[in-house]
């Protein structure tokens, strides 16, 4: 069976954090049609088991998840239409959107191998899950108790080689201000800021791709007299923005420092004059708000000690409201003492606003002995006479929370090579994505 045929079937079912359906009833009739049990709940999480082919004892579970990140350079309709894609150099793309191969490729890789009659296959749990990319509500809702296994590969990393042995949680957390508007009288601007690289706010929070968000505040801060009208930048608390849009009035001279083009030659930095306004959020509340996002850290702050990112800050989303302003901020950690830490940091800067802990969802650790990781490195190693990299993550994954839930979870991420995921550059290899087939398939028969 070939998984690239069940990835293109996938790009064409809408399927945004939330809209799930039309992606449960697909996986649900694929089970129906290749006679395999399967189970669907409310949330719209799937569980498809096939058993043993060859009186294998071992049971292990695939798992993905069903949803993706939307964004697109222009307002795409992601509710009702699926992927515009297309294939160029040996890879997946997509025309102006984000592609979905995360985790859609984990998906197919998974029905492929649920639909291949010819391998030895141990007994397999199918699960796929809801909602990964916002409130991991599927793996939080999922039916535990119809899950046998202990052994779970999960495919949702970004690399082929590398297995990610553990992985951090992340704490949501939302700032917010109500404010009036009042009479105003300054010169009205419109700055905006875009072509930056974004990208996912855990696997490159370290590459220094610039935030669009903090470089806006950071520029507006100069003005001493500066007033708020408007503001709005980033889509996803887990995506690093790109792009930020605000409207503001001063008196003061606008001048825009050079630095932000050398430290960022991709950006872009429009500012216009505009006279159609006449109010403006107060002096005094326009301070509060940028004091806040001026101070905010939002880098890599700590390291683990083969210099991966340990705990770090995303500015992800920020918009003014008919009465307020409502800020999304993300931590990431593997480590709970810091978490909890910068938990209180952003509560404390966040002084004279609204602060609220929204989630925290959990991280899972290094596993010292595993089977599961043993069976993939070797097998990965005979087929391609290459050394397998072990890899702590600093993005989110849903093994934290099986791990609250399964007891003695034996737990490895893996992947094809996927690029720039979460951005309108995602991309997947197709070469990859056959290899990493042939490498579960030669795992599954190891485990047999």
């Amino acid at each position: 069976m070939n998984p690239c045929a069940f990835f293109e079937e996938i790009l064409k079912i809408p399927r945004e954090s939330g809209n799930e359906q039309q992606i449960a009833d697909y996986l649900c009739s694929f089970a129906k049609e290749n006679n395999l049990e399967y189970y669907r709940d409310d949330a719209n999480n799937v569980i498809i088991k096939r058993k043993s082919n060859c009186n294998a004892k071992e049971t292990i579970i695939l798992q993905d998840h069903t949803d993706m990140v939307c964004t697109s350079d222009s307002n795409y309709d992601f509710k009702n239409n699926g992927i515009p894609w297309y294939i160029e150099d040996g890879y997946y793309k997509a025309k102006g959107t984000t592609l979905g191969a995360d985790n859609g490729i984990g998906c197919s890789l998974i029905l492929a191998i649920l639909a291949n009659k010819e391998i030895k296959i141990p007994n397999i749990e199918a699960i796929f899950t809801v909602q990964e990319e916002t409130t991991m509500l599927g793996a939080k809702k999922l039916d535990y108790s119809k899950v046998t296994g202990n052994k779970l590969i999960s495919i949702d990393g970004t690399s082929e080689g590398i297995i990610d042995v553990s992985c951090a949680g992340m704490a949501s957390i939302n700032i917010s201000k109500k404010y009036v508007y009042e009479k105003c009288d300054k010169k009205a601007y419109t700055l905006r800021i875009n072509g930056l690289k974004g990208g996912h706010s855990g696997t490159d929070i370290d590459k220094n791709r610039g935030n669009a968000i903090k470089i806006i505040s950071e520029i507006l801060h100069n003005f001493p007299d500066i007033q708020l009208i408007m503001i709005k930048g980033g889509s996803k608390e887990n995506v690093i923005p790109s792009n930020c849009e605000c409207i503001f009035m001063t008196n003061s001279q606008v001048i825009i420092s050079d630095e932000y083009k050398i430290r960022y030659p991709s950006i872009n930095i429009e500012l216009i004059t505009n006279n159609e306004y006449h109010q403006a959020i107060s002096v005094a509340d326009t301070n509060i708000i940028l004091n806040f996002l001026c101070n905010l850290p939002i880098e890599v702050l700590t390291y683990n000690d083969n210099n991966t990112p340990k705990t770090s800050i995303n500015l992800g989303v920020i918009n003014t409201l008919e009465d307020s302003i409502s800020i999304d901020v993300s931590i990431r950690s593997s480590d709970k003492e810091e978490e909890t830490h910068y938990i209180k940091l952003v509560s404390n800067l966040a002084n004279n606003l609204e602060f609220k802990l929204i989630d925290c969802k959990p991280f899972f650790g290094f596993i010292k002995n595993s089977l599961l990781r043993d069976k993939l490195v070797d097998n990965y190693e005979k087929l391609y006479n290459k050394n397998i990299t072990l890899e702590h993550i600093h993005a989110g994954l849903e093994g934290g929370i099986f791990k609250e839930h399964i007891k003695d979870l034996d737990i490895c991420v893996i992947s094809p090579n996927l690029y720039d995921i979460h951005s309108t550059k995602e991309r997947v290899e197709i070469a990859s994505v056959n290899r990493v087939y042939k490498w579960l398939i030669a795992t599954l028969e190891d485990l047999t």
